[in-house]
């Protein structure tokens, strides 16, 4: 079994800084704007590390009797097989100077209908990742605590489909 999450030390730092910002809010209360100021910077800073620290484990890959993949979110643990993800891949962006790497997940809805029933090869009227009914799960290393390129390729060893 394999699991990834953010540091636990990532989420208690952002934890005691909120509370430092919402401390020092109390104590240099001088200025009325910048004890709001302070005071919700405190919050959205708690806010944010107890969604780090009460996610827990983000992803978890069980290899055992068949690959499953756990997907932990707000909504409560889902899990899923290789028949219900349409695409896994690794995304490589560039953002202000920097190289980012993502791991999306396109999830196939529950239920949902065939949407190639009268294809001949399953993704000749849909390509992977094009499907209607999906759901699109984007992590990056901070959710994961590792780099998604070395969580892809775990993944694919258990035998979910990555495109490369």
């Amino acid at each position: 079994m394999y699991e990834w999450s953010t540091p636990t030390l990532a989420g208690a730092a952002m934890a005691i800084g909120g509370l430092i910002l919402l401390g020092g809010s109390v104590v240099l209360s001088s200025d009325p704007v910048g004890l709001v100021l302070m005071a919700f910077a405190g919050l959205l800073l708690l806010g944010f590390a107890s969604y780090a620290l009460l996610l827990r484990p983000r992803l978890r890959l069980a290899t055992r009797p068949a690959p499953e993949l756990t997907l932990r979110t707000i909504g409560g643990p889902r899990t899923y097989t290789p028949a219900d993800i349409d695409r896994i891949r690794v995304r490589q962006l560039r953002r202000i100077g920097r190289h980012s790497h993502q791991l999306e997940l396109d999830i196939l809805r529950e239920g949902a209908d065939d949407p190639n029933p009268d294809a001949q090869t399953p993704d000749a009227q849909y390509p992977a990742g094009t499907l209607p009914d999906t759901t699109l799960v984007v992590l990056n290393r901070w959710d994961l605590g590792a780099d998604p390129h070395e969580v892809a390729d775990v993944l694919s060893e258990a035998g979910f489909v990555i495109e490369r």
